[in-house]
């Protein structure tokens, strides 16, 4: 099986079947320079998500193959229906997150806290695959980071 090829007919798949992929389901390969092994190459895929070659790889074509394998993995273990955003999950994961932090009731029902937030987020997200998700959160991570979500609270935008 040619798993680089099987990636993108995955994808390409996925879009026919009217899944909402912004820049349609292309599939992108990035090698890190290198002019001997072990080489690595990165694939991202129409979601965003970004995998990389996960063994030795002696040759660019190798580590081609090992990026595209495990991101294909991943994206057909993401299919599963286990893996959708549901009621269950919510109230599931808000409970764990309420128990890790020793949090109260109140916490999860209030969108300023950080518990809350997660709740929101986790319900906006409904229907939704882990892997969607997971996406997201990185988007809603690197801005916390760069300062970009203080500047927008400072703005007063809203969370959608």
């Amino acid at each position: 099986v040619n798993v680089v090829e099987a990636l993108q007919e995955f994808w390409q798949m996925k879009q026919s079947r009217g899944a909402d992929l912004k820049n349609g389901a292309l599939v992108v390969y990035e090698m890190v320079p290198s002019t001997s092994p072990p080489y690595v190459c990165y694939v991202t895929l129409p979601g965003g998500s970004c995998f990389g070659s996960f063994q030795f790889c002696p040759t660019k074509a190798e580590a081609r193959r090992s990026a595209a394998k495990i991101a294909l993995m991943n994206s057909v273990f993401n299919e599963h229906p286990s893996r959708r955003i549901t009621d269950e999950f919510i109230e599931k994961s808000v409970s764990e997150a309420l128990a890790s932090f020793n949090g109260n009731r109140e916490e999860a029902d209030n969108p300023n806290t950080g518990i809350g937030a997660f709740r929101f987020m986790l319900e906006s997200n409904k229907g939704k695959s882990m892997l969607e998700f997971q996406e997201l959160m990185t988007v809603f991570q690197l801005l916390h980071w760069n300062g970009s979500l203080k500047a927008m609270r400072e703005r007063q935008c809203s969370r959608q």
